[in-house]
């Protein structure tokens, strides 16, 4: 059961246009970015995926931010207890084995480590993401059970996707990478802005090399004042939907700065939240970063307030 519920549980440059390399894994059913946004993960481990691994037991599903979900369930002889835990549209950094299988078109690769094994099917390139199922176990074959949990999930998704409600406000379906306007962060970079993905719920805007960075990130959490209380957070208005947002220095590097608040507020003490960051590796004299950061924050807000 979740503790709480979304449905109220060089040369001339065009600003004007940003670039993103990402792209989709072609295949059958709704494994896009924005279909995956969508889907609600706890169910993905319903009964008929937990009995494709082995038997249900006392735990109930717990679901992390907005696409992540874990339960402990046995193999089929009762005896040996496994966590599943499965993530929708995870960023896949490592390099993975790949296997000789696909599912519902998708290539499936695996990653191993001492206490367990995870199976993700990759959904898009250019980052590598994906929906990852892992096992994890004192003995046994963990990556058997991911193979068969993998099998099951992808075969739920793409014949009944279990999806969160449309909800008025929610920033479920919403693209990080879209609700930062170009012109606003070319304003900022100097230049048309480079978009990457890291996931499906964050997506950092660059001017195509390293050094200034906008970050705007959607989560599931407790309110950004308490998150981040240890860096004395300072109240912001950024628009007239959007006021006392918490404001924030980096603790580690003062040349980054966040502002950050509850776009919508749910039951257990938790918010859908906006986070919006600028950092610039070197200093520049005379910039206020959090002043930029603001400037970022302002347009976020009234993307998603609109």
């Amino acid at each position: 059961m979740c503790a709480f519920a979304l449905a109220g549980c060089a040369g001339q440059v065009d600003l004007s246009k940003s670039v993103s390399n990402r792209t989709t894994v072609k295949a059958g059913g709704g494994f896009g970015d924005d279909a995956l946004r969508q889907i609600e993960p706890c169910g993905l481990l319903n009964k008929d995926v937990v009995a494709a691994v082995g038997k249900a037991s006392n735990d109930t599903a717990s679901r992390t931010g907005y696409s992540e979900c874990s339960l402990y369930v046995t193999d089929t002889t009762g005896k040996v207890k496994i966590g599943l835990g499965v993530k929708v549209g995870e960023s896949l950094f490592d390099a993975p084995k790949q296997t000789n299988k696909q599912i519902n078109g998708l290539v499936i690769v695996e990653s191993r480590t001492s206490s367990g094994c995870s199976e993700s099917a990759v959904t898009g390139r250019d980052p590598d993401r994906g929906v990852t199922v892992s096992a994890t176990a004192d003995s046994g074959d963990t990556c058997d059970w991911a193979g068969k949990a993998i099998n099951a999930v992808i075969n739920l998704m793409a014949t009944n996707p279990p999806k969160y409600p449309a909800t008025p406000g929610s920033l479920v379906t919403r693209d990080p990478c879209a609700d930062l306007d170009d012109k606003t962060a070319a304003g900022i970079l100097g230049k048309a802005a480079v978009k990457s993905a890291y996931g499906i719920r964050s997506c950092s805007y660059t001017p195509g090399s390293s050094g200034v960075t906008i970050t705007v990130s959607y989560d599931i959490a407790s309110d950004p004042y308490t998150l981040n209380s240890s860096s004395k957070p300072v109240k912001v208005d950024l628009t007239d939907k959007v006021k006392g947002a918490a404001q924030w220095k980096d603790s580690i590097s003062d040349n980054k700065c966040d502002i950050g608040w509850a776009q919508r507020q749910l039951n257990g003490g938790k918010g859908e939240n906006v986070e919006v960051s600028f950092e610039r590796s070197q200093p520049v004299a005379g910039e206020d970063v959090c002043a930029v950061a603001k400037t970022a924050a302002v347009a976020v807000a009234g993307k998603v307030s609109a």
